[in-house]
């Protein structure tokens, strides 16, 4: 891709800005910077210190490759946005200073209203060093300054930014100031004549023909799918506002000249589906649901789900797919939410145990459904599921696993012989002897996730309420509690992970927690503040079996610190125990060297 090195007027800049000529592609985010930020990058620029260089993409203001919008302070109207050039870096920059010079009437990030600049031209001319040189006010701070009226600021020598806009702008304040000055004030007239009207004028005219360089790409054309996916590439490496631009993003702008609104299908979606507007709290970016309905999207085309594949999905019939798609998002969020015996125990957002899984769920089982297919299928999905979360197969990048699971599951309910890798992978890992979710001690993982979506499909009930589980807010919390082992041999620079492992957590709700505090586990067995029922009855559903309990029962007030490690270990191995029999079960897997290692082809049974 040819690009053109040039130095541009940075005020030329703000005014093709301001016109519309210059605009943004749809998929940039909003500007961020604070007035501090604003205040700064004037400074930079009255001192003459570089400010980084811009690119810009040239455009045909009559065909742009990218849904334009204006900058922050633009007097264009969207309808009328005719862009000759779209900006792909220095956004920011361009609209602080769109902000400073017109004075928008909007807040600032942090701020609940708006601000306008001033230049202090008395402190510019003897201190320029000083960060004083630009100060910004509210509308009410202008009014108490007396800054609001053009006699108080030139009493003030104080010189709004939006006098830097244009060179008569600029000229009618100064013409102004010197007449108020010849009426009032003959003596300071001649010295503002002798001394600092020349002053003003140049570090105005330094001001408005400050330079930047600017790097334009060429032109693209809409149809010049390879050329669009590039300009998506460099901005995505570009991007610096701290917040994430994902494929969604960028494709809502692919999209446009084809008129397909991206944005109007999710606001659709989340009206049509209450599942995925409680799951994504409204927004695309929350989860990243509108890429989870964009990779389902291209799952039901039989694509890849790798970026540049998401970015040049074809427009045709793409309002149709994109409903597909968020409705089999929606069925996927029912089932894997449902509590029982044929749910996933998913009971609220954060303990999914992987968003990314959710595409391959959604499509398959929507197959599962448009083509009738029967128990087997559905307990083929199930041991998926379940084998990728104690895999943690969806942990990392999932591009390539996605589409491996998606055909190979596919491939096999059309009756081939191969087994999907991932029930392989799965007998040799979770069905090894050596298989272990010790280390797992916090929600980041899947493993840790998913253990709890088992404690909640296993019926497990709040200590002391005795509720199901939809009916609480359960937490996870230790069965060992840390201040009581942490207090007997077990160290916190040594042993945290340990005391914090999936195998001593569970789900109880803060109110039961706090009864228990730091007691020890025999003791709180027994108390009717902690378990209304007795204790044997609620345990198994945490997986907390009879010889786990009775390893429970050793932990007294009076247990040493040289025999508190290792009933603490013997209780980790007995209810680790539990568990993994429990993630063996519904990962159809067999343990290595028992009666039979092959895979169970319906655990369920």
């Amino acid at each position: 891709m040819e690009i053109t090195p040039d130095k541009k007027r940075l005020t030329k800049l703000v005014e093709a800005a301001y016109d519309g000529d210059l605009c943004l592609p749809h998929f940039q985010r909003d500007f961020v910077w604070t007035r501090d930020q604003v205040g700064d990058l004037i400074r930079s620029v009255l001192r003459g210190y570089f400010i980084g260089s811009l690119l810009l993409l040239s455009s045909d203001p009559d065909r742009p490759p990218f849904a334009p919008i204006a900058l922050t302070g633009a007097s264009a109207q969207a309808e009328a946005l005719r862009p000759t050039s779209l900006v792909l870096d220095g956004q920011q920059r361009l609209t602080a200073l769109l902000y400073a010079l017109v004075a928008p009437g909007t807040p600032l990030k942090n701020s609940k209203t708006p601000r306008r600049y001033f230049v202090n031209l008395d402190l510019m001319a003897t201190d320029p060093d000083s960060d004083d040189i630009v100060f910004d006010r509210t509308t009410k701070e202008i009014n108490r300054d007396d800054l609001g009226s053009v006699q108080g600021q030139w009493e003030s020598k104080s010189l709004p930014c939006t006098a830097l806009f244009s060179d008569a702008a600029f000229r009618k304040w100064l013409d102004g100031l010197s007449d108020w000055l010849r009426d009032n004030d003959p003596e300071g007239e001649r010295q503002y004549r002798e001394r600092y009207r020349d002053e003003w004028s140049a570090l105005v005219e330094d001001f408005r023909n400050f330079v930047v360089p600017v790097v334009a790409l060429p032109q693209i054309r809409v149809a010049d799918e390879d050329a669009v996916a590039r300009v998506c590439a460099i901005f995505e490496k570009l991007n610096s506002t701290g917040v994430e631009l994902s494929v969604y993003d960028l494709l809502t702008a692919r999209l446009y000249p084809h008129s397909i609104d991206v944005h109007a299908l999710w606001e659709e979606a989340v009206e049509r589906h209450h599942l995925l507007a409680a799951w994504s709290e409204g927004s695309a970016d929350t989860h990243r649901f509108g890429v989870l309905v964009l990779r389902t999207l291209a799952l039901q085309r039989n694509l890849e789900t790798r970026t540049k594949t998401l970015i040049n999905l074809k427009p045709e019939n793409f309002e149709r797919d994109w409903r597909a798609a968020a409705a089999a998002i929606e069925r996927a969020l029912e089932i894997v939410t449902h509590v029982g015996d044929d749910g996933f125990g998913v009971f609220h957002n954060k303990w999914m145990p992987s968003f990314s899984m959710l595409p391959v769920f959604a499509v398959l089982r929507s197959r599962i459904e448009v083509d009738k297919l029967g128990d087997t299928a559905r307990s083929d999905l199930r041991r998926w599921y379940w084998s990728s979360v104690f895999l943690g197969r969806y942990a990392g990048s999932v591009e390539t696993i996605t589409r491996r699971d998606f055909t190979e599951l596919g491939d096999y309910w059309s009756g081939g012989d191969k087994l999907p890798e991932v029930f392989e992978v799965a007998q040799n890992r979770i069905g090894s002897t050596t298989y272990t979710i010790r280390d797992s001690a916090s929600m980041t993982s899947s493993v840790y996730s998913g253990v709890f979506c088992l404690l909640a499909n296993s019926g497990a009930r709040d200590w002391y309420a005795a509720e199901a589980i939809t009916l609480q807010s359960l937490e996870d919390h230790h069965i060992f509690p840390k201040n009581f082992v942490f207090l007997r041999g077990l160290r916190r620079d040594k042993d945290k992970g340990m005391v914090n492992s999936i195998v001593n957590r569970t789900l109880i709700s803060d109110t039961t927690n706090a009864r228990i505090l730091d007691a020890a586990p025999a003791e709180y067995l027994d108390d009717p503040q902690v378990f209304s029922r007795p204790a044997s009855d609620l345990l198994p559903a945490h997986f907390v079996e009879p010889d786990s309990e009775a390893i429970m029962r050793e932990a007294t007030v009076a247990t040493c610190d040289e025999d508190l490690p290792e009933i603490y270990r013997r209780f980790c191995d007995s209810r680790e125990a539990t568990i993994v029999a429990r993630i063996r079960s519904v990962c159809g897997v067999k343990v290595a060297g028992s009666e039979s290692d092959t895979v169970d082809l319906d655990p369920d049974d």
